[in-house]
């Protein structure tokens, strides 16, 4: 009974970790994290090379210039999901939601964002991002 217990663990878990929903899920908290600590290294990787990052103030940067300007002077605390979706079309996936953002010296504000991710050699990566602030 016990082993049958554990292997209906292990195969339960099996079934989650491969539900490519749960790439994105990883790419979206992990390029978020890596803007809070400035890593370039970790944008190199987990944004397309042909990103469109449309910000809530209608400014549009493509990778270098977002990785530039993130790493130069971004000044980001946290970012806090909310009501996130993922809609998965083969190689290409849909995230939209909530974010309430956090920059240094200012007052928090939110935001609802529509993200594109594409698999892209076995990865997932943020190939267009766009964002329109909400007034509360």
């Amino acid at each position: 009974m016990i082993r049958s217990v554990a292997l209906l663990v292990l195969l339960a878990a099996a079934g989650t970790a491969s539900d490519p929903a749960d790439g994105v899920r990883a790419v979206s908290a992990g390029w978020r994290k890596a803007v809070i600590e400035k890593d370039e290294a970790a944008l190199q990787r987990l944004l397309a090379d042909d990103l469109t990052y449309t910000h809530a103030s209608g400014r549009t940067q493509d990778k270098a210039e977002y990785i530039a300007a993130v790493v130069k002077t971004g000044r980001y605390e946290s970012f806090t999901e909310s009501d996130t979706k993922i809609r998965m079309y083969g190689k290409t996936a849909i995230l939209t939601g909530f974010v309430d953002v956090k920059i240094a010296g200012q007052e928090p504000y939110r935001v609802r964002t529509i993200e594109v991710y594409i698999e892209n050699n076995g990865r997932w990566q943020l190939t267009a991002k766009q964002s329109a602030r909400i007034t509360r």
